[in-house]
């Protein structure tokens, strides 16, 4: 992950937490009902979609604030919410908290290991928290 990126799993409110695996952090995928009901909302308020891979797409620009689904088959959707933390975008992280909110789900930071609840505040201050542990550690 780039210093830039602060990313954030949406999963169901009552899901458990991520599992390590040989390949990394497995985050619980979201039923493709409730997926696709999020993308009909994002497509709404970000425009349509961009495809990156097969089975992956993205609401936003590559390098910058934005939403991925990345399509498990018929299993479900792993979706993520990349920050940038480069440069302040509340709107943007106002507008996932309420869909997220909305939708029974909320938030898990691979980086702390911690769920976040869909709050503004809440996701502002794990971002603050991550760069200061960052700068602490000396990678930024």
């Amino acid at each position: 992950m780039a210093r830039w990126q602060f990313d954030l799993y949406l999963v169901e409110y009552d899901a458990q937490a991520p599992r390590q695996t040989r390949e990394g952090l497995q985050p619980p995928l979201l039923p493709l009902s409730l997926a696709y009901m999020v993308q009909e909302e994002l497509a709404h308020y970000l425009g349509p979609p961009w495809q990156m891979m097969d089975d992956w797409l993205v609401f936003g620009p590559e390098n910058g604030n934005r939403i991925d689904f990345l399509f498990d088959a018929d299993l479900g959707v792993e979706a993520y919410v990349r920050c940038d933390v480069r440069q302040e975008a509340p709107q943007f992280l106002a507008l996932v908290a309420d869909l997220t909110r909305f939708h029974g789900c909320r938030f898990f930071s691979p980086l702390t290991n911690k769920f976040i609840e869909p709050d503004l505040e809440e996701i502002t201050d794990a971002i603050r928290k991550s760069q200061a542990t960052q700068c602490a550690a000396g990678s930024i």
